[in-house]
């Protein structure tokens, strides 16, 4: 958008610096930096106070306010449609179905809802029946011996029944809705703290969605992505109130992710999927959905943080002074930068044993 409207790009950036390498390409620097952390541009004349810069004609600051908002708001613009499109593709491939695990209750919009209780299983105990007869953790059991499951009581009943026989356990997936069967013999006298089995459990509620008439289907880009983004602001809420009534930030920290846990979940997903390029394209879709969200907050130094300097400057038809703005979003920054190194350690500590 920049280069639409004539202003220099001074540089184009992969990750936040210290530069790691550099090309001049044309008037514009392309760099490769140390911290993974997305990506930038840096324009002429933002940031800037120096008066001369400031008059350039080919500066961000000299240009009409509607060009200057235009540019701020290309990225989280092009950030939604990607999203779209790859959630378009993705539920158009699994005839615009798919799953969310409830954990509110919650309405999605413009859909076919059929909300779902299911027994999940968390853990494998090692060396134990449910090990030995391949059952893995995040199945759901939904019948023992042809007998539905209501609930966790209601599966710990049956399996004390049926110690010492072989029975046929029915499970679903709730990421893919592919049922099996697996075979496993109850012990009648188990290790303590395992159970007959060897599994922990959870009730868990699953809510099955469909786009069903003809405008939801055309529209499932943008629709899926404010049920996305309603719903993930809905648990964030909840959460944060948890995390003041404890005066205990764990709650919000376990929910946050980044460069490293992301790599944590596309390696899960590449190695451990049915189905992983449909997974991936999901994922991908969803980390393009947050980060135009993120990037629309306004607080200082995200595309959001300049975007309300524009608008406070098209109500009061005076620009903010630059110094003042400057000093703004480099203290937004720097806050920035610390809240990313925090979540990368805690990212690192998740993921070590």
């Amino acid at each position: 958008m920049a280069k639409k409207f004539n202003i220099k790009i001074l540089e184009f950036g992969f990750g936040i610096p210290p530069r790691a390498w550099a090309k001049l390409i044309g008037e514009t620097l392309v760099s490769i930096n140390w911290l993974p952390f997305g990506g930038f541009v840096r324009l002429l004349g933002e940031d800037e106070v120096d008066k001369q810069i400031l008059e350039n004609k080919r500066s961000f600051v000299s240009q009409t306010i509607s060009k200057r908002i235009a540019v701020v708001v290309a990225g989280v613009l092009m950030n939604l449609l990607l999203a779209w499109v790859l959630f378009y593709i993705f539920l158009g491939a699994q005839n615009f179905k798919t799953s969310f695990p409830l954990l509110l209750d919650h309405q999605f919009a413009g859909v076919k809802q059929r909300n779902e209780s299911l027994v999940l299983v968390r853990g494998i105990a090692k060396d134990s029946p449910a090990e030995a007869s391949g059952l893995k953790p995040g199945l759901a059991i939904l019948s023992i011996n042809d007998q539905n499951i209501t609930d966790t009581n209601d599966l710990s009943a049956r399996i004390k029944e049926a110690a010492g026989e072989k029975v046929t356990v029915l499970v679903k997936d709730p990421s893919t809705n592919e049922h099996k069967t697996f075979q496993l013999t109850p012990r009648k006298n188990p290790p303590e703290g395992q159970g007959p089995i060897g599994v922990t459990l959870a009730n868990f509620r699953l809510a099955n969605i469909e786009y069903e008439n003809p405008v939801s289907k055309l529209l499932v880009g943008p629709i899926h992505s404010w049920n996305l983004t309603a719903y993930s602001g809905k648990i964030f809420g909840s959460l944060l109130t948890r995390s003041l009534q404890e005066k205990n930030i764990e709650p919000v920290s376990q929910t946050v992710s980044g460069p490293v846990g992301i790599t944590s979940v596309v390696n899960s997903i590449l190695t451990e999927a049915k189905n992983p390029f449909l997974e991936y394209m999901d994922f991908v879709a969803l980390l393009s959905l947050n980060l135009a969200v993120l990037n629309v907050l306004p607080f200082p130094a995200l595309d959001g943080g300049r975007l309300l300097f524009l608008l406070i400057e098209l109500i009061s038809r005076r620009r903010v002074h630059a110094q003042v703005e400057k000093w703004i979003h480099t203290v937004g920054m720097v806050i920035l930068l610390t809240l990313m190194l925090l979540v990368t350690f805690s990212d690192i500590r998740k993921i070590l044993p």
